[in-house]
């Protein structure tokens, strides 16, 4: 995490690039925002506009910096002295993003924004969707491997070749169109050039070996007579952190407490010790070297397979009882070989150059070009479950017979490698757990190509001007990922003996002990129907009781590369916009001169998903199924803004001016809009300046929340309401009423006294669907105001600023999915419990239960989850920003201070709900969660020989959860205290603790030749807080800590940047 000092809000030198996008060059080492003025190709100012800008959030130039917006400015050599390792983790810092959760590397779930490997930004907490970020003024299309793409991927920018970064933090949609809810960030280049510069990075952290971050770049430039050319080639390398890097990570554990004393599973050996990776909670142990075994004997039971042979325990399912037997090793193997943050390399390369035409107005030819290629990939654990397999009918998991009958009579398959024990036992299946001993590899290659060109000058119209754009961007992905098919599954588990000519890597033996000890077996698909091998075969049966495989897990190359092939995804993404803006002086007022900006603009974007073909058929092993997601979408627009000064110069109105903007937006998908934007500032003395905002905002819904095509995924069956029903809930309760009624017509068996509908438990998952909502969804509405204070100390006094700025931001019709929330909903008659069950709306995207005659009778077959405007946000708050410099000591030194205090972050999941509060609280991407404050310290001294000291700090405050404590009975289920039993509560650590961050550099500037800098980054070792794996919630944790904030998880870490320039 880097603690950056951006330029404060009251110094708003911020130029934009629909105008111009030739900024002025300053000396890095200023501390406030670089100035920028029109230019002409010799680097001088155009005379008919003397000192103009565009600032960000405005399309209007101006010959001032003091604007209404509330902007930070993040210069280059911000970036430089504070050790940031790329652009993107600049824009994912606490300081920036309010210390909210954003998509990153680390973010490796396998249904993410961008796919796996990509890198996204959202401020405020509202998500990457609700942030618009521009390159040069102009909307950067999103970018990744997954029909998710809703947003830029902050990997395609380039590092070197960023002159400062403009962060516009309120609404902007009536300026810039679709996205600008909570805030624009335009990153602005370093277009003209003069010589060759070098510039190159490393980041090596010092408590492990992993994790190094290099990064190198060479930029060229040359301004000619009526032109220029820059072009810029950077190569960046993050390496990546696996589970096992860091001591810290490799033992996790539940984090459970009864009576302040830490409980959980024992380890085999020590049942006093506390064993890392506990089986069951969260996923976090692996189901390792244990199976299913039954005897078909009525009576037989169930007998579970544990390192310790066979055992009627039960398998452990929570923290409570000591795991004495235990069912697997401390930990698989493949388990700390699993990436943590994924390995990225990327190469990019910019070009942008620009030609006068002496003629149509004194006219330039302009263009700009981007290329960044990603590669990332993500070593991943994997586990076998022959339990689930579709076809178990083939599948040769039988052994023994059945009163004396072979088990093929009955149809059920057996195994050359059956063991005689559990046949002697009189077990006749085994179904086992089987963990690889390697990891399987998923890999992302991401191609984005931008091109944008467009002629810019004076209309003859008094200072009026004109500029002419058109772009295209292309995103093409391509991504791989090892996954066993059903097919391939089922063919390793039927074996046949190994005809005459079947290459010996394609055998099996069997070994003592087993039904066909001494015997070389190969697979069945292996061997035509005349008994004699087929030529190319690849397949090897699995001897999966043998020990190796069974406890090791020790695949032959042969059969993993048969049971892991490559399942390969594509996605495509198009954008092409065309973009005409004038704008000009449109007469004067005493105050100043009423300028106004008119402009049109044309959006089309396209994507098209494909994923493999085993994915779309739902033949994938124990994985979602997923559609082709294609469609496209387009807009018309039309924007208008003015800028009005009313007063100025007058006693207590030293300034007084307005700036209002509207736009009519029409999409193809939904239809039509209007949305406006009003800015004024009132300045009552030269030092204080009051500014206020009032807007309404949009967005439109994405192509992937349109025409997403059906996405089959599993819920666990704890997610059913009903689930154990008769034992959680009370009679009379809504959801025991409901569940009953329901159940009772299934399961009841009216020959017994007792209700067996009480004793129902869910068995198996519950297949969700996830559906586009294309014909159906509306445009996401917002209303943002805001109002703030600005004061400058007389310099004469004091060089002191400061800048109080409250914000608030509510979000309406939301485009979400409710996922199991529809199955809650449905059960307790909705968000306020007063819609009737079973025909309430929710319960209509419910399939219905499986009736008494099919197997799992009782369990809910499926649901659907369409995208819906559903629910409402609410983001509230307020910014500080003060800074204070003073020259001493022969230098100049400097500090600033940047915090946000969050006052409320709401969100009304669906309509009538009611607005559930998430401030200071955990949370995910997107969902209004997170510290309650955040904030940021960037203290420097220059001396008089251009070396700067630089001490910057980060704090990211605590956030809690309101599920810390349940009742468990004390083999680890949940239960209600009401009910007589054994009940137990158990306190689950679910707080994160405050937490800073402190970093030393030095930086060495040497003028007209280049600068050098290094320091560390968390000096002092900070480590995120931690928290528990709660049966309720699913928190991403590394280790014991909560990964899901602006934490720093490599550590204390060097970094070295050196920068050398040739004219």
């Amino acid at each position: 995490m880097i603690a950056l000092g951006a330029s404060p809000a009251f110094a708003q030198a911020v130029p934009s690039a629909p105008v111009d996008q030739t900024p002025e060059k300053v000396a890095e080492s200023e501390q406030i925002p670089p100035t920028s003025e029109q230019t002409d190709a010799s680097g001088e100012p155009e005379a008919n506009t003397p000192g103009t800008i565009v600032v960000t959030g405005s399309r209007i130039r101006r010959d001032n910096f003091s604007t209404p917006q509330n902007i930070d400015v993040l210069t280059r050599n911000d970036q430089l002295i504070a050790g940031a390792r790329s652009t993107g983790e600049t824009l994912q810092s606490g300081s920036v993003t309010s210390g909210t959760a954003q998509i990153s590397g680390s973010f490796l779930g396998y249904l993410s924004e961008g796919g796996q490997g990509a890198n996204t930004v959202g401020l405020r907490g509202l998500g990457s969707s609700r942030t618009l970020v521009l390159l040069n003024g102009r909307r950067l299309a999103p970018a990744g491997a997954s029909s998710q793409l809703v947003s830029a991927d902050l990997n395609v920018l380039p590092t070197s070749v960023v002159q400062r970064i403009e962060i516009l933090r309120e609404g902007a949609s009536s300026i810039y169109g679709s996205d600008a809810i909570a805030g624009v960030i335009n990153i602005i280049t370093d277009t003209k050039v003069d010589g060759i510069t070098l510039d190159a990075y490393a980041d090596v952290p010092l408590e492990f070996g992993g994790g190094r971050t290099y990064r190198a770049s060479v930029t060229a430039g040359k301004s000619f007579d009526r032109g220029y050319i820059t072009v810029s080639g950077e190569y960046k390398k993050d390496e990546g952190i696996r589970l096992g890097d860091k001591d810290d990570w490799r033992c996790p554990r539940e984090l459970a407490f009864i009576n302040g004393n830490e409980v959980g599973q024992g380890s085999p050996d020590n049942p006093n010790e506390l064993r890392c990776f506990p089986f069951e909670r969260q996923g976090l142990g692996t189901a390792r070297g244990y199976g299913l075994s039954y005897g078909l004997v009525p009576g037989s039971g169930f007998v579970f397979f544990g390192r310790r042979g066979l055992t009627n325990n039960d398998v452990t399912q929570g923290p409570l009882l000591v795991d004495n037997y235990d069912l697997r090793p401390l930990s698989a193997s493949n388990v700390y070989n699993e990436h943590i943050f994924s390995p990225i390399q990327t190469w990019t390369g910019f070009l942008s150059t620009g030609y006068e035409l002496g003629a149509l107005g004194n006219a330039e030819l302009y263009g700009e070009a981007l290329y960044s290629r990603r590669t990332s990939h993500q070593d991943r654990g994997t586990q076998l479950s022959f339990q689930q397999i579709t076809n178990s009918g083939e599948a040769q998991l039988y052994g023994g017979s059945y009163l004396g009958y072979p088990l093929d009579l009955f149809g059920l398959a057996t195994s050359p490698f059956f063991p005689t024990s559990f046949i002697d036992a009189g077990i006749n299946y085994f179904g086992p757990f089987i963990v690889p001993d390697r990891t399987i590899k998923q890999k992302q290659k991401v191609n984005f190509f931008r091109v944008n060109g467009g002629i810019r000058g004076d209309l003859g119209i008094g200072d009026f001007r004109y500029d002419l754009n058109a772009m295209v961007s292309q995103a093409k992905a391509r991504e791989s990922l090892q996954n066993p098919t059903v097919d391939r599954v089922n063919n390793i588990l039927v074996a046949v003996e190994a005809p005459a000519g079947t290459p010996d890597n394609l055998i099996t033996y069997a070994i003592p002990g087993q039904v066909g000890a001494g015997n070389g077996y190969t697979c069945a698909v292996n061997v035509d129907a005349a008994g004699n091998f087929i030529p190319g075969s690849t397949c090897v049966p699995i001897n999966y009781t043998a020990p190796d495989i069974f406890m090791g897990g020790h695949f032959s190359d042969t059969l993993f590369n048969y049971l892991y092939p490559e399942q390969v995804n594509r996605t495509k993404y198009n954008q092409e916009t065309f973009n005409a803006v004038i704008d000009g002086t449109l007469f004067a007022l005493p105050a100043g001169e009423v300028k106004i900006a008119l402009g049109a603009e044309y959006r089309h974007d396209f994507i098209r998903d494909v994923p493999a073909e085993s994915r779309q058929n739902g033949t994938i092993y124990n994985y979602s199924t997923a559609g082709i997601t294609k469609g496209s979408d387009e807009v018309k627009e039309l924007f208008g803004e003015i800028n009005i000064p009313l007063l100025k110069d007058r006693p207590f109105f030293e300034t007084l001016e307005v700036d209002a903007s509207a736009r009519y937006t029409h999409y193809k998908s939904y239809g039509s809009d209007i949305t406006y934007h009003v800015n004024a500032q009132w300045a009552p003395v030269r030092a204080l300046r009051i500014r206020g905002n009032y807007g309404t905002n949009f967005r439109a819904p994405n192509l992937y929340e349109q025409y997403v095509a059906d996405q089959v995924g599993f819920y666990g069956g704890g997610a059913d309401p009903c689930d154990e029903f008769g034992t959680i809930y009370s009679p009379g309760t809504t959801v025991y009423e409901n569940c009953l009624a329901e159940l009772t017509p299934i399961l009841d068996d009216p020959t017994t006294p007792e209700n067996e509908a009480l004793d129902f438990f869910t068995s198996t998952g519950i297949q969700v669907t996830t559906t586009g909502g294309k014909g159906n969804l509306e445009a996401e509405k917002a209303k943002t105001w805001g109002v703030g204070a600005v004061f400058n100390m007389p310099s004469h006094i004091a060089d002191f600023s400061l800048a109080v700025d409250y914000f608030n931001i509510e979000v309406t019709g939301e485009v979400a999915t409710l996922g199991n929330l529809i199955l809650n909903f449905c059960y307790t008659g909705g968000p306020n419990g007063d819609l009737p069950f079973p025909n309430n709306p929710y319960c209509s995207f419910i399939d219905g239960r499986n009736p008494a005659n099919v197997p799992n009778p009782g369990n809910i077959s499926s649901f659907k989850n369409p995208y819906l405007n559903v629910a409402r946000q609410i983001a509230e708050g307020i910014d500080f920003d003060a800074r204070f410099a003073k020259d001493v000591f022969g230098g100049k030194f400097s500090t600033q201070l940047q915090a946000t205090r969050m006052l409320h972050q709401q969100t009304e999941f669906f309509e009538g709900a009611g607005l559930s509060e998430f401030n200071g609280t955990l949370g995910y991407p997107g969902n209004g969660a997170g510290p309650k404050w955040v904030g940021s310290l960037d203290t420097r001294f220059t001396t008089a020989n251009d070396i700067t000291i630089r001490w910057g700090a980060e704090y990211v405050g605590k956030q809690v959860s309101t599920d810390s404590d349940i009742f468990l009975t004390s083999n680890g289920d949940v239960c209600n205290p009401a009910i007589p039993g054994n009940c137990i509560l158990v306190d689950y650590d679910l707080t994160a603790e405050a937490y800073w961050e402190h970093g030393l550099s030095v930086q060495w500037a040497f003028p007209q030749l280049g600068q050098v800098t290094m320091g560390v980054n968390n000096i002092f070792n900070a480590k995120p807080p931690t928290i528990a794996a709660h049966p309720n919630r699913a928190d991403p944790r590394v280790g014991n800590y909560f990964a899901n904030g602006p934490y720093d998880y490599r550590g204390r870490s060097f970094f070295v940047n050196v920068t050398r320039s040739f004219k």
